[in-house]
């Protein structure tokens, strides 16, 4: 009997996911080559005139943007990024296990390819109903994609750009993260709450992830990790935000979960990663400092005072 397509690529999945895990515990290197990466670091920048770059001179902001457009060549639809390389060999941690971004909580990926197959199926499912019991609208369907969350995390809120790709399956901004830490945080910016410490160990936690208030949201986890994905996002597509959300966006409060939380071997895997699959890098993950020396386009950020 013919196996199904789900089925087959089911197995796909899986069997990537296994031999990279195999090929991690073989050699360390094969989850992140430091001298590798340097090397391509160099090459990379090197096409706009870095690494290094004379950086009080350089309109460092358009040329990085227009490096991360160019070299960003191959674009991948969202279901291949999160089905085939989020969950099977980008988002591993040096563990060889997946990590939910805000809460922290350990997952095994075979477990969260075949939940997120099962809500794929049920989301398919419930679509059919819909379609064959009432006539379709456009806020119904709306309503029916937003509702069924996977264990996925677009570190910008797809509702901040219309869901459109190639934003939708940049891996730079494609995170794990259970459903229910999805649905806590919803389309919110993020903050940070004067009351709300997850640093403390005694502080405790709201539903596990954080914190959503005011239509606001302070993760417990992945603090860096988000805002330099949420950066990146803001180089590479500077006009792809509406409007309506650009104003609440903290420009200041990324930077300081930035300086405050530095890249860690997990991030420079990822980032190393992505630019073997996609083809561009992270500049933020590269270099740290390039915090101060940008304007994002959305906020006027006031350089610091010298002593």
């Amino acid at each position: 009997m013919e196996k199904s397509q789900d089925f087959l690529d089911l197995q796909k999945q899986l069997d990537f996911l296994r031999e990279n895990r195999r090929m991690m515990q073989e050699d360390r290197e094969n989850y992140y080559d430091s001298e590798q990466d340097l090397t391509d670091i160099r090459q990379y920048y090197e096409t706009a005139g870095g690494p290094d770059w004379d950086w009080g001179d350089t309109p460092l902001f358009s040329t990085l943007h227009e490096l991360l457009d160019i070299t960003h060549k191959n674009r991948i639809p969202y279901n291949t990024s999160k089905d085939l390389y989020l969950y099977a060999w980008v988002d591993l941690h040096p563990d060889g296990s997946l990590k939910s971004i805000y809460s922290g909580e350990e997952k095994d990926p075979e477990s969260v390819i075949l939940e997120d197959l099962t809500l794929v199926r049920q989301k398919y499912a419930e679509f059919q109903s819909y379609i064959q019991s009432e006539q379709p609208t456009i806020a119904g369907l709306n309503e029916f994609e937003w509702r069924i969350k996977f264990n996925a995390e677009h570190v910008v809120p797809q509702s901040w750009f219309g869901a459109s790709e190639p934003m939708k399956g940049d891996l730079h901004h494609l995170f794990t993260c259970d459903p229910k830490c999805n649905s806590s945080r919803s389309n919110y910016h993020y903050s940070d709450f004067p009351d709300y410490n997850p640093d403390l160990p005694d502080e405790p936690i709201q539903n596990d992830c954080g914190v959503a208030a005011d239509r606001l949201f302070e993760p417990e986890h992945g603090k860096g990790t988000s805002a330099r994905a949420m950066m990146y996002f803001f180089l590479r597509y500077p006009k792809a935000v509406k409007n309506e959300f650009q104003a609440k966006i903290d420009i200041p409060l990324l930077i300081k979960w930035h300086e405050e939380y530095p890249a860690t071997l997990y991030e420079k895997h990822r980032n190393q990663a992505i630019y073997n699959i996609q083809g561009n890098r992270n500049p933020f993950i590269d270099f740290p400092q390039l915090v101060d020396k940008l304007v994002f386009p959305m906020v006027e950020r006031v350089p610091p005072i010298a002593p």
